[in-house]
């Protein structure tokens, strides 16, 4: 099984792991490629996986001078990764603002298949405002408790008061999950204007995408309500919904079994068919 695991160049960090159909892994606002350790090696033994950094977070510097920071910047800069590493098109999944710029590679031709796990951007014009301040007030208290504490959250209680927001059950999250978790999202050196730069605009035009698309969304996710954060009608008509029971906003802390099988038949060769 060949690893690789580049810090400096490309420019966005990525680990990769495995052999097979390329599939890239893109995390959520604030953390980084650490998010999918639940499931990078199980997927690696039938998959090649490349799990990214987005700009400004996790090992990847910021997005140069000029380039923007919205999610269709952030699928631009991927693209680019695609590029150095000669592959036309991947499987792409993506988990919250992760799941939001899978969607955008797509819009860009750059992925076979699609899978979102609670994607960011199904919302209207812009952000709901409730999203926003969640998202600020989680940066606030990571920093303040990577500061104090940078070993917490040690106590199942711990992490059951600081993992519930992207956990659907945050007590049995393990703990370098949840250190790991709070360290990204005190650290991450573009959190703001990658937060400013989704906020204030939403997943527009799926209609352009013709390949296979697959959205998820945990039965306990805290962060994306149902009836303003879901909209439909901004995917293309091939669209598959899926439920993941017990699972939060961040799936593959709470399932990752069910990720793992889910991402397996979505970049598969029944990617367009029922999941029974």
């Amino acid at each position: 099984m060949a690893v690789s695991d580049v810090r400096t160049r490309p420019r966005l960090a990525h680990t990769r792991l495995g052999a097979g159909e390329p599939l890239v892994l893109l995390h959520g606002q604030g953390l980084s490629r650490r998010s999918w350790a639940p499931v990078v090696e199980e997927l690696a033994r039938e998959r090649d996986v490349i799990a990214v950094d987005l700009p400004g977070h996790g090992d990847s510097p910021r997005q140069p001078k000029g380039a923007g920071n919205t999610p269709l910047d952030q699928a631009r800069a991927v693209a680019e990764l695609l590029d150095e590493l000669g592959l036309a098109t991947v499987h792409v999944a993506g988990n919250s603002v992760g799941g939001w710029v899978a969607l955008e590679l797509a819009r860009l031709g750059r992925a076979r298949t699609v899978t979102a796990l609670s994607p960011g951007g199904l919302w209207g014009r812009r952000a709901p405002l409730f999203i926003s301040t969640t998202m600020r007030q989680s940066r606030l208290n990571s920093r303040i408790v990577h500061r104090l504490a940078p070993d917490a959250p040690r106590s199942r209680w711990a992490r059951t008061a600081f993992m519930a927001q992207l956990s659907g059950q945050p007590s049995k999250v393990p703990y370098a999950l949840a250190n790991a978790a709070i360290e990204d999202m005190a650290t991450a050196p573009g959190f703001r204007e990658t937060l400013h730069g989704a906020e204030r605009t939403g997943f527009r035009h799926g209609a352009d995408i013709h390949v296979p698309v697959t959205v998820a969304f945990g039965t306990r996710d805290r962060v994306l309500p149902p009836l303003i954060t879901r909209r439909r009608s901004q995917l293309p008509p091939q669209t598959r919904w899926i439920k993941i029971k017990g699972a939060g906003h961040v799936a593959m802390f709470d399932e990752p079994g069910a990720v793992v099988a889910l991402l397996l038949h979505a970049s598969g060769p029944r990617a367009g068919e029922p999941i029974r």
